[in-house]
């Protein structure tokens, strides 16, 4: 599927969360970019694997850069490369340009569909139910983060996800919050309540997911793909989000099971399109992996890219910055805390060891002789 073999001129750089089981991107939108791309612009982009955010004009990732252009969301994408299809030096071609006015409108407000509430389910998957959180979704994004990223990112993404969650009536722990230890991790406890409300929510869940996979199974109509004989950017929105409940190893697998015993269409459907992407002959390139640096852990914006109203940071981001920053703060202070009071015992062990000149008065004579504190601590001693 991909090649790091520059065979002809890149026109655009993807900048993408990193791939796992085969897939790729653990990110649901960062497929969708790619295949996307893969279909409209193959073997003139590149894709570089990014586990920071903060890189982008929007702090989310996917984002697109061209010459000196920066493009952010998968929408703004969609439309940045359908307007370089209308020239023809670019070799871009629009993956909708069959589809009628009606049908167009049809799909912008399908995909919408699917990214909302096939995307809160994936968003379930590895955000809520806490089997697949702590044995899949937190050791994965800690295996590509530098310290000390890896220890607070994959909880400050749960939680940033938790709202969403609530609000779609997915959040599994509000029946009993478990203990937390030091680093965040759950304490395991019995409780036979614990155990009824988990049971009756993960039958709300999967007949919500139901629901939600019925409509698209009828809207599929046991056709290959939705709009025609070619995916269009609907069935791209969909596989890439279809796929991320499939392959991911979940300890908890009731996406997927759901999915292959009465949804097996939309199983297919999937493999379409992730075949016909693969069999592109002109693949993508991957850019050599970013070496992490003591530098890559300051936040810093991309300076050459004016800020806009996308790139405005909310409520969140700015609560995350600031934390890291002060974090930064109380390392440095502590350091620097430490190095002081080494100084001061240094110089006050160097005074106490100072030579003084006391004075002995004999019956007849007097003579003067250097003692330090420890040989006049003896002293006193013996005496």
């Amino acid at each position: 599927m991909m090649s790091t073999a520059a065979t002809q001129p890149t026109l655009c750089t993807l900048y993408i969360w990193p791939s796992r089981w085969n897939l790729l991107s653990i990110e649901p939108t960062c497929i969708a970019a790619v295949f996307y791309l893969q279909l409209t612009i193959p073997g003139k982009f590149e894709v570089v694997e990014c586990t920071d955010p903060d890189v982008s004009p929007n702090g989310k990732l996917p984002f697109l850069t061209h010459g000196h252009a920066t493009v952010s969301s998968v929408p703004a994408i969609i439309s940045f490369v359908s307007s370089l299809a209308k020239s023809t030096s670019s070799g871009a071609r629009d993956l909708d340009a069959s589809l009628s006015a009606p049908q167009r409108a049809k799909r912008t407000a399908w995909c919408s569909h699917v990214e909302a509430n096939i995307g809160d389910l994936v968003a379930y998957s590895f955000y809520s139910l806490d089997d697949n959180f702590w044995k899949l979704t937190s050791p994965t994004m800690a295996s590509m983060l530098p310290i000390p990223q890896r220890y607070y990112v994959p909880g400050r993404i749960r939680e940033m996800h938790r709202p969403r969650l609530e609000a779609a009536g997915l959040w599994t722990q509000a029946a009993s919050e478990p203990g937390k230890d030091s680093f965040g991790k759950p304490h395991k406890k019995d409780d036979p309540k614990d155990e009824y409300a988990r049971a009756f929510e993960r039958e709300k869940v999967s007949a919500q997911a139901k629901a939600s996979f019925a409509l698209y199974a009828k809207l599929l109509n046991g056709q290959k793909f939705f709009l025609g004989e070619r995916p269009t950017t609907l069935d791209v929105y969909l596989a890439s989000h279809i796929l991320l409940l499939l392959d991911p190893p979940f300890p908890d697998q009731l996406m997927r099971s759901i999915l292959e015993e009465s949804y097996p269409t939309l199983v297919e459907h999937a493999r379409n399109v992730q075949t016909e992407v693969s069999q592109i002959p002109r693949q993508y390139l991957v850019a050599p992996a970013q070496k992490q640096s003591l530098l890559s852990l300051i936040p810093r914006p991309l300076s050459n890219h004016p800020k806009t109203e996308e790139s405005r940071m909310d409520e969140t981001d700015l609560r995350f910055r600031r934390m890291r920053w002060m974090w930064f703060a109380l390392a440095f202070g502590g350091v620097a805390y430490y190095v002081a009071q080494l100084w001061i015992k240094v110089t006050v062990v160097r005074a106490n060891r100072r030579p003084r000149r006391v004075q002995r008065r004999g019956a007849d004579q007097e003579h003067k002789a250097e003692v330090t504190d420890e040989d006049e601590g003896a002293q006193n001693g013996v005496e």
